[in-house]
């Protein structure tokens, strides 16, 4: 059949090319016939690229939120698919511009001009920005990829992650005419725009928390007063007030040179300064734009640490001690291998977060991005100070300047604890709408006999911490990782518990418990980024990635020990205070702080003689 197929076509096999030249004949013919016609010109239209549409499109439908419902030990197992979000075009064009950036950033012999120079002719001040503006219309996934190059100058890793998330903010808050007069100047890379938001802590009780405030004049100008913690001396500012007349919070763009400006070391302070309104973008999309600088600053927190560790182990390499190469010291081996697990769980987080703002039509993300900032965040300084022990004495200077930047980060507009706190209040008071009418009867346990009873039968397991697993997440991860995915498995099932015991205990005062929600913070992180893991090394695994087998250990390892974690967080909350000792550490602090003394006498001290 084949060999009469062809045959039967050979005589026709030029019919194509006689008709297109006929056609083409024609055509030119008619063009020339209508030369001395009049021509109809066709008005042509600055449309929007249809790159953007289409990076729009793509998303998935509008998804419940992931963390939040892991507060209710509900999970998502599809999730577990590690998201792919660029495809081929997108990603060969973000290889092209990291190798740009990687030629100069990575160069010891490029000056800081060099690196600004690279960055202005790659459009990174401009990478947020539409395409028809000039910009990249760049998504999550490409910020984290482009930081994690940009971040070894760290003074620009931050001043570009501050103008990234600005421009964001004025896209959805600024008119759009307004918006167009200005972006031009925004997107040169000349001057860039500072995040001005966390205020000094009030020294007093009746002075107020936040006290950069905003008012009207008589010529309609807002005109702002008060006091940030900003260390950029020029161009834009970005700044949080709240308006005189509502109270509301609202942000303003303040432009360079602007008057009633000062500076500092740490603080920029506004004398009636005047400022341009973001009145469009509601308080919750604009706490949402503001909340990505957690997600960079986590990336920042992770390139420093590989950054560090890169630096301890070349110092490690060509030294020997005792007749022996540091290098083959199981000691020094264990703290370089803790460091490479951190910095793997804390870039799967990353980008797992990133996929789901990416991914999905309107993410709930937040809390994943806060847990992305906190969980390096802590891991990471700890990792560093076993890092710097080795070379201390040695590269005294360096590992200094490592540790300052890695402490800089970590205090980058908020501390640990606070961001602690609003992970565990948004969690908690998600699985308090959901089972609010449980925990009503729980609460009043004479009221409702029968549902006490079938509590206590229902939570059997849970009491002798022995969960059943009816989640079945092995079903949707490769099969070597059943046992971490039953690890994982054991802990989503153990935080309804968890938050059930602390909505019981505490009611409506369960704001003021800080140090049971702080492990509650804690133990939902972990369970994100064990998450992360099993699911970025199991998709190396399937598609057959260089060292997969390596990134399967690397989740295992991190899992066994995270589960471990997360089991006595979750214990300690079960207990109470005064078994895991909190009561205790209250009152000494407590006492400490009345005293203003440390209580205790000297070891030498005596009562007689």
């Amino acid at each position: 059949m084949n060999l009469a197929r062809k045959i039967c076509t050979l005589p026709f096999q030029n019919v194509n090319k006689n008709l297109y030249r006929k056609l083409r004949i024609s055509a030119s013919h008619y063009e020339s016939s209508t030369y001395s016609q009049p021509q109809v010109q066709e008005e042509k239209f600055d449309f929007e690229d249809l790159k953007i549409i289409e990076r729009t499109e793509r998303r998935k439908a509008q998804i419940p939120p992931f963390m939040k419902n892991v507060f209710v030990s509900v999970f998502d197992r599809d999730l577990l698919a590690y998201p792919e979000i660029l495809n081929k075009e997108e990603s060969e064009a973000l290889d092209q511009r990291i190798a740009a950036l990687d030629r100069v950033f990575f160069d010891p012999e490029k000056t800081k001009d060099d690196r600004k120079a690279v960055l202005k002719g790659t459009k990174m001040y401009a990478a947020p920005v539409n395409l028809t503006n000039g910009g990249l219309a760049m998504n999550h996934t490409e910020s984290l990829r482009f930081l994690d190059t940009i971040s070894s100058d760290l003074q620009l890793g931050q001043e570009l992650s501050d103008h990234w998330v600005s421009l964001n903010a004025l896209k959805l808050g600024l008119p759009e005419d307004s918006y167009q007069k200005i972006i031009d100047d925004l997107t040169s890379g000349e001057k860039t725009i500072a995040l001005c938001i966390k205020e000094r802590v009030a020294e007093r009780v009746l002075q107020a928390d936040f006290r950069t405030v905003a008012e009207m004049d008589g010529r309609n100008v807002w005109r702002i007063s008060g006091e940030k913690v900003c260390t950029q001396v020029s161009g834009y500012f970005l700044v949080l007030c709240t308006t005189h007349d509502t109270g509301h919070l609202k942000m303003f763009l303040v432009h360079p040179g602007a008057e009633g400006i000062s500076h500092d070391d740490t603080y920029v302070s506004f004398q009636k300064t005047p400022g341009i309104p973001l009145d469009i973008v509601t308080e919750e999309n604009l706490a949402k734009t503001l909340g990505v600088s957690r997600l960079h600053t986590a990336a920042l927190c992770r390139a420093s640490l590989l950054q560090a560790m890169q630096a301890v182990a070349d110092y490690i390499r060509p030294r020997i001690f005792a007749g022996k190469p540091l290098s083959e010291i199981s000691s020094i081996r264990s703290v370089i291998g803790e460091a490479l697990i951190n910095i793997y769980a804390s870039e799967s987080a990353e980008y797992f977060t990133a996929g789901l703002l990416d991914g999905y039509m309107e993410p709930d993300a937040e809390l994943e991005m806060a847990m992305c900032r906190n969980f390096i965040a802590q891991n990471g300084l700890d990792t560093l100070l076993k890092l710097i022990a080795i070379p201390n004495v040695e590269m005294k200077a360096e590992s200094n300047q490592l540790l300052d930047n890695m402490r800089s980060l970590t205090l980058r507009g908020e501390t640990i604890d606070s961001v602690n706190m609003y992970i565990a209040l948004n969690g908690i008071h998600h699985a308090g709408t959901r089972m609010a009418e449980e925990i009503k009867q729980i609460r009043n346990p004479l009221f409702n006999p029968s549902y006490i009873l079938k509590k206590i039968l229902a939570d059997r397991h849970q009491e002798k911490d022995q969960p059943k697993l009816t989640l079945y997440l092995a079903e949707h991860l490769h099969p070597s990782l059943r046992v971490p995915s039953e690890q994982l498995e054991y802990c989503v099932l153990r935080m309804k518990f968890a938050c059930e015991t602390l909505m019981a205990r505490h009611g409506m005062e369960i704001s003021k418990a800080y140090t049971e929600l702080n492990r509650l913070a804690e133990a939902a992180t972990e369970i994100l980024v064990m998450t992360a893991v099993l699911a970025r090394a199991s998709r190396a695994y399937c598609i057959g990635l260089r060292n997969a087998e390596v990134e399967m250990k690397l989740a295992a390892c991190f899992v066994e020990k995270s589960k471990e974690r997360v089991r006595k967080l979750i214990l300690e909350i079960d207990d109470g205070e005064y078994l895991n000792l909190d009561h205790f550490k209250v009152q000494f602090g407590r006492k400490v702080l009345d005293t203003k003394s440390i209580l205790v006498e000297k070891p030498t001290a005596r009562v007689f003689w």
